[in-house]
């Protein structure tokens, strides 16, 4: 059998690279770029991380849901491991996002958390990226990844509930972007800057995963192609 090509890591060090450099761009932006909100204050500057990272959030689950259901109708190792790092990148996220929502609500409902639709789908989200990603680390093969797949092809369906929760249902929570929330140049700088770093942070932590998955894979078909071989080397050895 023919070995794959290496994972060669030059795209993933530029892309490293520039996640960096829009990270500590984004930070000086928030802390001496964006004008501190007239009513909230400096607690406001939670919203340029925690509107991206809700973004980020959505696009990574909802691929991870589509390329999980991609692998489910037909199986591919490349695949499954981009789905897996996906939805595992969202993970990440939607926590960031139930982390720094609550810090900003305390200040702008006077409660740390309510059950308003958008809250509690993002929670949910959370906790159906949980269960896919528990179920693939239980049952990494076979009918574990089937079922895995299925549980994470609802995610986009969520995804696009959390984005209308706010039209369709009403609640507290606010529409900062459609709303006109952001008026000065200052914070609409901060925030397509805060939102490049975001997502271009979530880039590297779905690439660095996808080939940590991939190298799992690679090690073992290596360790299946060698325990054959003894296999076959024993039954050879048998015969004779």
């Amino acid at each position: 059998m023919t070995p794959p090509p290496p994972l060669r890591p030059t795209g993933f060090l530029a892309l490293l690279g520039v996640a960096t450099a829009l990270i500590c761009a984004a930070l000086y932006c928030v802390a001496f770029v964006a004008e501190p909100d007239a009513v909230l204050g400096i607690v406001q500057k939670i919203f340029y991380f925690h509107v991206a990272s809700a973004i980020a959030m959505m696009l990574c689950l909802s691929s991870g849901s589509l390329l999980s259901l991609v692998d489910l109708v037909a199986p591919s190792e490349r695949v499954d491991a981009l789905a897996r790092a996906a939805i595992e990148t969202g993970l990440i996220f939607a926590v960031m996002v139930l982390t720094s929502g609550p810090l900003w609500a305390r200040k702008s409902w006077g409660a740390w958390w309510t059950w308003e639709p958008r809250l509690t789908l993002t929670l949910m989200l959370l906790l159906l990226a949980t269960a896919v990603t528990g179920i693939r680390a239980m049952a990494p093969d076979g009918t574990g990844r089937k079922i895995a797949a299925a549980l994470a092809s609802l995610a986009a369906p969520v995804a696009y509930l959390i984005h209308v929760a706010v039209q369709k249902w009403g609640g507290t929570h606010p529409m900062v972007l459609k709303g006109g929330g952001i008026q000065s140049p200052g914070m609409q700088w901060t925030f397509r800057i805060a939102l490049l770093a975001i997502f271009s942070f979530a880039a590297t932590l779905w690439t660095l995963r996808y080939r940590q998955r991939r190298l799992e894979q690679r090690l073992l078909n290596l360790q299946l192609e060698i325990s054959a071989q003894t296999v076959r080397r024993s039954r050879d050895g048998g015969l004779t």
